[in-house]
């Protein structure tokens, strides 16, 4: 176990711009992830399988890209969160709200030694010793906030814990995002009323990367590189590809196959095709534009949160 002090280099940077930083963190694990581009991923402990589905869907596939999943070792969404993410060395840390001797919920240790055995982090404020109180598990939502470049609201119910999580990033210029669910569906009521509010809906990991612009280099293999670098924002045919290098056509359909196959290209209208990162960037542009600014007036208004406590 390590303690880091405020002054402590290893001490996270982020959480020193938040009200009320912890004077100081108990930490097992790999506490250099405390200053690494992570995404909070919080949700209800009831989770339906919508929830449990999309919480895996992001904590995976954005690990994958370099960013570390940030929970609170809770049952449901947290658990979700962090086992998906574990799929990468090094991409996971829990934020506890009771001491290393005492964890909680007890049913979910195994998770604590498994995260710290695969090179992750998990973090309290509190000594070792200290006992689980529930009224410490809010306060600790500021710190799965604060560690994190933005928050994750994958499902949540009227009155949810995870709208504190929500609460708090917004207190510290933090973006929320959210994942739209059914308007029946009572787990999924705060991320609703959330985007109703403000909150950026998400529909896939790459629109929080894009949001920061942590979109990662693509990697294409070298037998693609040539076909691939012709594709680009205006849509182009096979036959087009075909004329400016002089490759047979059943040589092309074959390259431009693979390269859809593996998420590089897109189809559209006319059998002609783009580059899929590009396909996403002139799609949401100018509505993630908008909505930021939107959201920004909105959770200015005091009467907002005001509002959404008194429920």
């Amino acid at each position: 176990m390590k303690i880091l002090s405020k002054t402590n280099k290893f001490y996270p940077k982020r959480l020193l711009n938040i009200h009320n930083p912890p004077s100081k963190l108990y930490v097992e694990g790999n506490y250099e992830l405390l200053n690494s581009n992570s995404i909070a991923i919080v949700g209800t402990r009831k989770c339906t399988e919508y929830g449990k589905k999309y919480s895996a869907k992001f904590a995976k596939e954005l690990s994958q890209k370099g960013m570390c999943i940030v929970s609170g070792l809770a049952i449901g969404i947290d658990t979700v969160a962090h086992i998906n993410s574990m799929e990468e060395l090094g991409k996971t840390i829990a934020v506890i709200g009771s001491g290393f001797k005492h964890i909680y919920p007890e049913e979910n240790e195994w998770l604590f030694h498994k995260i710290i055995q695969n090179c992750g982090c998990v973090l309290s404020e509190y000594h070792p010793d200290e006992e689980k109180d529930m009224a410490n598990f809010p306060k600790r939502n500021r710190i799965i906030s604060g560690l994190a470049l933005g928050v994750l609201i994958v499902e949540a119910p009227y009155r949810g814990g995870s709208t504190i999580t929500a609460k708090h990033a917004r207190l510290q210029g933090k973006e929320v995002f959210c994942i739209p669910n059914r308007l029946d569906e009572p787990e999924g009521y705060s991320t609703n009323w959330l985007i109703q509010n403000g909150a950026n809906l998400v529909m896939e990991p790459n629109d929080i990367l894009q949001h920061y612009d942590l979109q990662p280099e693509i990697s294409i293999p070298k037998e693609y590189e040539e076909i691939y670098n012709l594709i680009n924002t205006q849509p182009i045919s096979a036959n087009e590809i075909c004329k400016m290098t002089g490759k047979k056509i059943s040589e092309i359909m074959q390259m431009l196959f693979m390269l859809e196959l593996d998420g590089y290209i897109k189809c559209v209208a006319g059998n002609k095709y783009i580059k899929k990162e590009w396909y996403y960037d002139k799609s949401k542009a100018r509505i993630r534009k908008r909505g930021r600014r939107f959201c920004s007036r909105l959770f200015t208004k005091t009467g907002v949160w005001n509002y959404r406590q008194k429920l």
